[in-house]
């Protein structure tokens, strides 16, 4: 985990090829872990550590793949069986806010 919003995924690209990439869930915007201040560093210790919970050592499906404006990671919605909407799951836990996109609120 990177932090409570990305990770880090070996990705299937097709049949007997996989690549890993950094991917940031879509929809999610979580605290930072290089916070403007101590709560906000603590909340993003939280937040990685319940996404490291719902997905670790999951199968995960990501959808609505896209290219992220920062190199070397992608955007995409990403579900697990058991939990589905990682984003959705993580703010209903209270680790991250629903996100759009543009300018992001402080914590």
């Amino acid at each position: 985990m990177l932090d409570g919003d990305t990770f880090e995924a070996r990705v299937a690209a097709f049949p007997g090829h996989e690549v890993v990439t950094r991917v940031r869930i879509a929809g999610l915007d979580a605290p930072e872990r290089r916070g403007r201040c101590d709560g906000e560093t603590q909340a993003a210790s939280a937040a990685t550590e319940a996404l490291r919970r719902l997905i670790d050592g999951r199968r995960l499906t990501l959808a609505e793949v896209r290219g992220d404006k920062y190199f070397g990671r992608v955007v995409a919605r990403v579900s697990t069986s058991d939990a589905g909407d990682v984003a959705a799951a993580l703010v209903a836990q209270g680790h991250g806010r629903a996100y759009a996109g543009g300018r992001r609120a402080g914590w």
